[in-house]
């Protein structure tokens, strides 16, 4: 029988025992417990027995004493958050983030523990010591949680199945502690003798967002409770799609509207799959007049000052935030980049028809002289009529934002291009899509004839020995890719197709986009806030290696979590002198016989809800002027049976 098994029937002989009384459930650790004593302590599952209380509020109140911040002269608020576009606000200033920030957006506790309550110590103990617990059979832990009402503040006890040895835990409040007193001599004192191994993790909270983790291990009598020299050092940074910065903001709201086409499109197709007959769905664009809209056409086609690009010097060194920002107002050089900042403007799927008339005709009649270099189909589809070699193309469902989403997938990864090139992160390789349908969509067109795509052309009957059936240049390559035919109808091969759209592929690119997107915001904020330049090659290179988690939506929640390792030589300076944001600490003693563990858990703010235990209700939220900690014990003896 499995582990899991085993502690589900002792879960069921639980709630069959204590069920009327307590609450028990069986599933994840509270966040809680992962972090004062350890995710590998905490294991995946666990048995918890916990009175709930759902009459009470909801907490919206903090316990976490914080230092009053002096305030400059002639300013009302401190802005603690910096400037996207100001890196001196916060460079120097990282001694003071981890006490001053006020992080009152989100609790660090889940809302479902907001309605757990504690039980009675002694209760606790007596269903611990009960037969039924000591003589049943399993892997894992069972954990009760208690008031706190004893004089050890008693948070949690444990009670774990170990087939060789007896093990039992204690997790105990200590209280609000100075950061000063927190000492090797004092934490090897309450450990109660000279450990053999100390495992140290200190963490240092750059902003609400990002935190520093620098861990080692230690077999010393008195072990150092920093070390900048030889430890780990993990960065962790979350961005949140809601928290983009007006920097990006532009890009973000380009891929937002990209995927909102993309949706449009599914559900079109689904629909005329179903036998419903509707127009597709144009919903993104502010509106925009259609006599101007022509103009404006007509003069981005026939303008030859779009032919004159502005470039960088290949050696000069730019800032990344000057780079972005750059990149918002560059020069736009290809035709079908210009065209998507007009026609993502329309109205309407009715005005964007007609936009895409106008330009055709344009295209058709106007001496073009801003010649498209995209191998989009659009710039193809305008090519060709400039040239005179195809009809007037009629666009009629979904075309009109198939052709769309593609130029603005294109001009966008262009953005992204932009700013990395110009700020040499990282090369243009790993901004590319490696998929097998872009190599085998270049491979059918390197082998179509080579022959005049005129109209003539597309319905001789004379092909060529040995190639196939003629196709005009903007023939759908069905028979070679049957994925890229998903929405195309079987009579392709006998006439044009004037845009090309997979599901499939538009979710890859539009991933990819989003995973280069993240990546920016994530290297912007390093920058601001640690400015590491040395490791930005390293770090895109990490990131953008690992395969994109698929998108297939955009909204304020949707996240993204950086995780990387540094070599300690690059934070050293940062962290000098400063003080954690949390720390913890395990102490293990142990022989042939016996395993003594100690975890000692401070942290700046309190981890647990407010009404959780009697401890936590007294007061202590007072502006103090030094570090403190909410502190936390967690004792764990394992003997031999």
């Amino acid at each position: 029988m499995s582990a899991s098994a085993n502690l589900a029937n002792v879960y069921a002989e639980l709630s069959r025992r204590c069920g009327e009384s307590y609450t028990i459930t069986y599933g994840a650790p509270p966040t809680y417990l992962v972090s004062t004593v350890g995710a590998a302590e905490a294991g995946k599952k666990i048995v918890l027995v916990f009175k709930e209380d759902r009459n009470g509020a909801v907490s919206r109140i903090r316990t976490t004493p914080t230092r009053a911040a002096p305030k400059k002269e002639g300013s009302v608020d401190l802005d603690l958050t910096g400037s996207p576009l100001k890196d001196d606000c916060l460079v120097d200033a990282i001694a003071d983030l981890s006490i001053d920030l006020q992080l009152d957006n989100s609790n660090p506790w889940k809302l479902e523990e907001e309605y757990q309550r504690g039980i009675p110590v002694n209760k606790a103990r007596s269903i611990v010591c009960s037969e039924f617990l000591q003589l049943a059979e399993g892997l894992g832990s069972v954990w009760f949680l208690c008031d706190g009402s004893d004089p050890g503040q008693t948070q949690l006890l444990q009670y774990e199945f170990n087939p060789t040895h007896f093990s039992r835990g204690i997790l105990s409040y200590q209280g609000v502690h100075p950061a000063y007193l927190v000492t090797s001599q004092s934490l090897v004192r309450q450990h109660g003798k000279t450990p053999d191994e100390t495992l140290i993790e200190n963490s240092y909270q750059v902003n609400p967002h990002m935190k520093l983790r620098c861990s080692w291990t230690s077999s010393a009598a008195l072990p150092l409770l920093v070390n900048l020299n030889d430890c780990d050092v993990a960065l962790n940074h979350t961005f949140r799609v809601g928290d983009c910065s007006p920097l990006t903001q532009d890009f973000m709201n380009q891929l937002r509207i990209l995927v909102f086409i993309r949706e449009d499109i599914v559900s079109y197709h689904t629909d005329v799959k179903q036998g419903v007959s509707r127009d597709p769905t144009y919903r993104c664009g502010s509106g925009i007049d259609m006599d101007e809209l022509r103009e404006s056409i007509n003069q981005t086609m026939t303008d030859v000052s779009g032919l004159i690009g502005r470039y960088s010097i290949s050696n000069a060194e730019f800032d990344i935030e000057d780079v972005v920002q750059r990149a918002k107002v560059r020069q736009l050089t290809d035709l079908t980049d210009k065209l998507w900042e007009l026609l993502k403007c329309c109205h309407s799927y009715k005005d964007l028809k007609m936009a895409f008339s106008m330009l055709f005709q344009c295209a058709a009649r106007c001496n073009i002289v801003n010649t498209p270099t995209n191998k989009n189909r659009l710039a193809k589809i305008i090519t060709e009529l400039a040239n005179r070699r195809l009809a007037m193309p009629c666009l009629s469902g979904a075309e009109p934002l198939e052709l769309l989403l593609e130029i603005g997938l294109e001009k966008l990864y262009k953005d992204y291009e932009f700013i990395y090139t110009e700020s040499k992160m990282c090369s243009t390789n790993l901004l590319k899509e490696y998929s097998s349908e872009t190599t085998m969509e270049d491979a059918s067109s390197q082998n179509l004839p080579q022959l005049r795509k005129s109209l003539h052309n597309a319905v001789r009957g004379d092909p060529t020995p040995g190639a196939g059936m003629r196709k005009t240049l903007l023939h759908n390559h069905g028979t070679a890719n049957s994925r890229n035919t998903k929405y195309a109808s079987n009579d392709d091969d006998a006439g044009f197709k004037n845009s090309h759209f997979d599901e499939h592929e538009s979710t890859e690119r539009i991933s990819k986009l989003f995973q280069i997107h993240c990546t920016l915001e994530h290297l912007l904020m390093m920058h601001i806030h640690l400015n590491l330049a040395n490791v930005y090659n390293d770090v895109c290179s990490e990131l953008l290696k690992k395969p994109p988690k698929l998108v297939e939506s955009i909204d304020d929640q949707l996240s993204d979590v950086m995780d990387i390792r540094l070599s300690a030589h690059y934070v050293r300076d940062h962290l000098d002198g400063k003080d954690p944001y949390s720390r913890h600490i395990t102490m293990r003693s142990y022989n042939k016989f016996r395993e003594l563990k100690t975890t000692f858990y401070f942290d700046s703010e309190n981890i647990c809800p407010p009404n959780l235990a009697q401890c936590f209700q007294c007061d202590d939220k007072e502006m103090v002027k030094e570090r403190t900690y909410h502190s936390w014990t967690y004792r764990k003896i394992r003997s031999l049976k």
